[in-house]
């Protein structure tokens, strides 16, 4: 089994990628409307991407790369989650 180091300490690489993913989506998409339960389906679906990727990163010739895009994936559209639901928080 691979070791991999602890997630301690500042995120600032990830945040990086997280806001340049967030841009190109919204350079490809436009602004998108959309309910919670759909935002949840996108989501779901790139978590199951992320899944493949590290399955295939484990298991056969997947990259390590492969992995982090669809990591980033995930987390900048959890990030619009939060940040949709913001204005409704008490």
């Amino acid at each position: 089994m691979k070791e991999y180091p602890d997630s301690i300490g500042l995120m600032t690489y990830s945040y990086d990628l997280i806001q340049e993913e967030h841009w190109a989506q919204a350079m490809k998409w436009g602004v998108q409307k959309r309910t919670l339960f759909e935002w949840m389906c996108y989501l779901t679906e790139e978590v199951g991407e992320l899944a493949e990727a590290i399955s295939e990163q484990e298991y056969r010739k997947g990259t390590i790369n492969d992995i982090e895009k669809e990591a980033v994936q995930v987390a900048a559209l959890a990030c619009k989650i939060i940040e949709i639901i913001r204005p409704y928080k008490e």
